[in-house]
């Protein structure tokens, strides 16, 4: 049985410092997908700008994504905090990552070369509302804002 709930455990936060890159901000807001009572996914979201919000995410068991984990993601990010975008910042050595984010539906925009470590870019990537295959309808509008 899969469930999806905000982060508001320590525990929780725990599991995603271990498997991403992510520091605690004010503002940060996360997404916990459980299967069975374990933790098999998260998303954590951050630098809230008016229009965009960073996310990192983790998962374990990728069968989540059949089972509408990133349409509760995306629906939360682009209706209910009315974002148009989400942007993703990736060091280039991490290959998997970028494909993943590349298969859902991230776009590399942008590379600062040695913007990790000499010799190695970080790659910024983003997800456009109106791009966004997950993005659940409301009421047949995708949303009043234009991103």
């Amino acid at each position: 049985m899969i469930s999806i709930l905000p982060m508001t455990r320590q525990e929780e936060w725990e599991w995603i410092k271990e498997r991403a890159q992510v520091t605690w901000t004010e503002g940060t807001k996360g997404m916990v997908c459980y299967k069975d009572g374990e933790i098999v996914g998260m998303v954590i979201m951050d630098g809230w700008t008016h229009n965009s919000c960073r996310t990192h995410i983790a998962v374990d068991d990728m069968l989540i994504f059949k089972h509408g984990w990133f349409e509760e993601v995306a629906n939360y990010i682009f209706n209910e905090c009315d974002k148009g975008l989400i942007i993703g910042v990736t060091p280039a050595n991490m290959e998997n990552v970028l494909r993943f984010n590349r298969h859902i539906g991230f776009v590399e925009t942008y590379r600062i070369k040695d913007g990790q470590e000499v010799g190695i870019d970080l790659v910024i990537q983003e997800k456009r509302k109106e791009n966004c295959k997950y993005l659940r309808k409301s009421n047949g509008q995708i949303s009043a804002r234009t991103a």
